[in-house]
């Protein structure tokens, strides 16, 4: 069997697991963010300080972002939810879907880039059952997927989580982009964040 080398191994899997460095930069998340232009179902993405995730962007032809999630309002609040691993919120947690605010997620220490995207999608029948289909995530702890198997909804990771949520309201933010991998830990088709930020009807509204 042919595997990938071994540095480029831990790129990948780095990309797919949007690990980031816990290096502290500040506490404040930026004071710009567009509130107004701000839509349930935007794509939020960023890309940490880490080693590995400037490695990531430099093997991914030096795109921008190495993880992405999804924007709803909890009550008042914007939050993120997204599936990420090795962030604990307490002592024996598991990597899993979580939500979060907004600002916290953009801190950063966990985000030197970030972009805030609309998708296209306004039919609020299908972001509030989109809402409802991510929010059931985390109350179920849906686990973060170190296997990065597709075929395998019980468990997900970053990418997988978005586009699978999309697509069960009928949108392919793939659009049919993937990529193929063959490693120790992975042997099959893989979705980077890049696969979802290319979709065509996608807008960057606000980055930094």
């Amino acid at each position: 069997m042919r595997y990938y080398p071994i540095i480029l191994i831990i790129v990948l899997l780095c990309s797919l697991s949007c690990v980031e460095s816990s290096r502290k930069v500040s506490q404040e998340a930026p004071k710009d963010l567009p509130y107004r232009e701000m839509r349930e179902g935007d794509l939020v993405f960023r890309c940490g300080n880490g080693m590995m995730s400037q490695a990531v962007t430099l093997a991914e032809k030096n795109r921008r972002y190495s993880h992405v999630a999804l924007l709803f309002k909890d009550g008042d609040v914007w939050t993120v939810v997204h599936a990420v691993p090795r962030e604990p919120d307490f002592k024996g947690d598991f990597s899993r879907v979580k939500r979060e605010p907004l600002e916290k997620f953009l801190l950063p220490d966990m985000a030197i880039r970030a972009g805030l995207v609309h998708t296209g999608l306004t039919d609020s029948l299908k972001i509030a059952e989109m809402k409802a289909q991510a929010f059931q995530a985390v109350r179920d702890s849906i686990r973060f997927d170190d296997n990065y198997d597709l075929s395998d909804s019980t468990e997900m990771y970053c990418t997988e989580f978005v586009w699978r949520l999309y697509r069960r309201a009928g949108i392919d933010l793939a659009e049919g982009r993937s990529k193929f991998m063959r490693t120790v830990v992975i042997n099959g088709d893989c979705l980077f964040p890049e696969h979802v930020y290319d979709y065509s009807s996608n807008t960057l509204y606000y980055s930094f």
